[in-house]
């Protein structure tokens, strides 16, 4: 997300980044690179300097390297990597050649938020569509190259293969010729049946799946930048509580603890804002957790202060006595002319449970004040 021409305070912008249960870093110095990164690193993905690069979702470099961009983040199903197959398997693409590159948090990717099993329902068809520009194009550039009709021709492997002689020719070599066509039209393209499926469907490894095993991959709380703080966040007990006094000096004597920050609570409705709280801010993660547990706070719990879960518990036993459920399922067999069976009443139920991560959620703020206005970038 980038924020512009927005002038904040400091406690307006902590209490805009501070996020649920998150470890949050901040880089509060102008790194000496920033227009090289600014060009190549934030904004530009190999993919999207490649010699052929039909989609926002990949590349092919003339010595037929393949970049895939995955918009959505790897929390441990694989996600990172089936978006990238989708794509190849249409590319008919040899895997071993395709690269994965991790998309930054830009608005031309679509939604990036990596919840509700959602990334294959809602970006199947955009990575197919990538997969198959790509494809057609180069056979376009194949056809013309060799004097035939595109009809003519089919693809194995990295390769245009026209089927009545038998010559064959790799995708690197037909890139810049395939880069001076047009984008291939949706509606013009022809998706490979399922049966021509290499990927889709089939078991693979992931794809860094190496270097998460033994350490080497890179997750945001592994992201340091010079001059960068940390902030833990303690929330109040209850949903919209607000903090009534607050004791922070035995905090701010805990060595690397330069600061606590209260930051407002949330407003109906929920979603997805900031809980508020305290925020101790320090030099290190040791620092701000040990910071945070000095604090001295008195809450005041707000409208939800005499919320129990019976209430709960007995507005969503009456909601399913509606059988919304047996109604949709009646209309479903009225469509096919069944007759809908007598619902019979059956109870059960379980305890609330918290739907939280297993590990700590981060957020890395990268922080530059030019002109006297607030440019920020959140990875999360």
């Amino acid at each position: 997300m980038l924020i512009e021409n927005i002038s904040l305070n400091r406690r307006q912008f902590l209490s805009g980044v501070l996020s649920t249960g998150a470890f949050v870093v901040a880089s509060r110095l102008l790194p000496d690179d920033l227009h090289a990164q600014t060009a190549a690193a934030v904004f530009n993905t190999k993919a999207d300097t490649a010699a052929l690069h039909p989609s926002v979702y990949l590349g092919i470099e003339p010595n037929g390297t393949v970049f895939i961009v995955t918009h959505r983040s790897e929390m441990g199903t694989g996600i990172r990597t089936s978006l990238p197959l989708v794509a190849a398997d249409e590319l008919d693409a040899d895997w071993s050649r395709c690269r994965i590159e991790q998309g930054v948090g830009d608005t031309r990717y679509g939604d990036q938020n990596t919840d509700g099993s959602r990334s294959i329902r809602d970006f199947y068809d955009a990575f197919r569509v990538a997969g198959a520009s790509a494809r057609s194009m180069l056979m376009s550039a194949a056809a013309a190259q060799w004097n035939v009709p595109v009809t003519e021709l089919g693809t194995t492997g990295h390769t245009v293969v026209h089927v009545k002689t038998g010559r064959k020719i790799g995708y690197g070599e037909l890139v810049p010729a395939a880069a001076k066509l047009p984008v291939s039209a949706k509606e013009t393209l022809k998706f490979k049946p399922k049966a021509a499926w290499k990927f889709v469907g089939k078991e693979r490894p992931i794809y860094d799946l190496n270097n998460i095993a033994t350490g080497k991959a890179e997750f945001g709380l592994d992201v340091y930048r010079d001059g960068m703080v940390f902030a833990s966040i303690e929330h109040p007990p209850v949903l919209g509580g607000t903090v009534k006094t607050l004791d922070d000096k035995d905090a701010l004597t805990v060595k690397g603890v330069s600061q606590t920050v209260t930051l407002d609570t949330i407003k109906p409705p929920v979603l997805f804002q900031a809980l508020g709280g305290v925020a101790v801010v320090g030099t290190s993660t040791w620092a701000v957790l040990s910071g945070r547990k000095k604090l001295k706070v008195d809450w005041n719990d707000g409208p939800h202060a005499s919320y129990t879960s019976e209430p709960f518990k007995a507005a969503m036993i009456e909601k399913v006595k509606q059988h919304v459920a047996h109604r949709m399922v009646t209309r479903e067999r009225e469509k096919l002319g069944v007759a809908a069976p007598k619902p019979t009443p059956i109870g059960h139920s379980t305890a609330a449970l918290v739907l939280a991560g297993l590990s700590g959620f981060s957020i890395g703020v990268l922080v530059l004040f030019i002109a006297g206005i607030l440019i920020s970038r959140l990875g999360s």
